[in-house]
């Protein structure tokens, strides 16, 4: 921690806090139900944003069924359009608990992949940037 205090020492216009980055891989039709329970689970926040995630574009995941699963040992590797989720959320286990629990219950696969890591991230009070021209309300933003 005498680092991280090193570092938000040097810095102007931001800090650094201790959060754990969540990656959660989602079955394309997955995607907005999962995130919509995380986010009514946890708030998902970050500063004054709430249901703050990632998605990534569609790529391909590949997994063999053994048994003991729900279908069995099939002898066939399964290849399945699949999306990534990551969020992050305060270093509070029981917050963490509610948003692995969230993903659980609106997954659709038998033991869906997720995986958490200990990061910092940057938090900054942007009140003094309202007019900057970089920021993208000001940007010409449209839905």
């Amino acid at each position: 921690m005498e680092a991280l205090t090193q570092i938000n020492t040097a810095l102007e216009t931001c800090q650094f806090e201790p959060v754990w980055s969540v990656r959660v891989e989602l079955a394309t039709r997955d995607d907005a139900r999962v995130r919509e329970a995380v986010t009514a689970a946890v708030g998902l926040r970050y500063g004054d944003y709430e249901g703050v995630a990632f998605e990534s574009a569609t790529g391909m995941q590949f997994f063999s069924p053994l048994a003991g699963s729900v279908v069995g040992d099939i002898g066939r590797a399964i290849e399945m359009p699949a999306r990534v989720l990551s969020f992050s959320v305060p270093r509070d286990p029981a917050v963490l608990a509610a948003a692995v629990e969230a993903v659980r219950h609106s997954h659709t696969y038998e033991v869906p992949v997720i995986t958490v890591q200990e990061v910092l991230a940057c938090r900054a009070d942007d009140s003094d940037q309202r007019d900057n021209p970089n920021r993208w309300w000001n940007r010409g933003f449209t839905e």
